[in-house]
């Protein structure tokens, strides 16, 4: 009976690693090409291999009609910013154009935070792609100098 407990324990651990085994088809263990050449959606392995999660982040969000697009010359009213990420050295997320036009040289702008919540440091991240359509997104991603709290502030561009 105590091998029927084990064998059923043992099964329900290991069958979320079984079924996530497909996620993790595509293993990435190369030296570094550029200051970050890592995937915008991804987690390191104990080992130190990078897995691209980028199937599990794909964005979801439908496509805007022109009727439900905002208007206007504001790309901070346009430009939501979603996702956002700070873990203690990079910064990453995603923007939508939620506006009627492409939006061009998309920036997100950030500051950083000492304990005490005072302004240490800000600056910007280029989104990629650079050029984004009426509802459509791209991401972000970037070093920043460490700070208690990062935080993105808005984002500007061209029409």
């Amino acid at each position: 009976m105590k091998i029927l407990h084990f064998i059923l324990t043992l099964s329900i651990l290991l069958t979320p690693l079984i079924s996530a085994k497909s996620l993790l088809a595509n293993t990435v263990n190369t030296p570094p090409e550029t200051d970050i050449d890592e995937p915008f959606c991804y987690m390191r392995t104990t080992d130190g291999k990078t897995v691209d999660l980028g199937k599990l982040c794909e964005n979801k969000t439908p496509p805007r009609t022109s009727q439900s697009c905002i208007s206007g010359s504001n790309i901070a009213a346009k430009v939501s910013i979603t996702n956002v990420n700070y873990d203690g050295k990079f910064l990453s997320g995603q923007i939508i154009n939620q506006g009627c036009k492409l939006v061009k040289n998309v920036k997100v702008n950030y500051e950083v935070l000492d304990d005490l919540g005072n302004p240490i440091d800000n600056g910007f991240i280029t989104t990629k792609p650079v050029a984004v359509e009426p509802g459509k997104s791209a991401t972000f991603r970037g070093e920043v100098v460490a700070g208690a709290k990062v935080r993105a502030t808005h984002a500007d561009g061209e029409d």
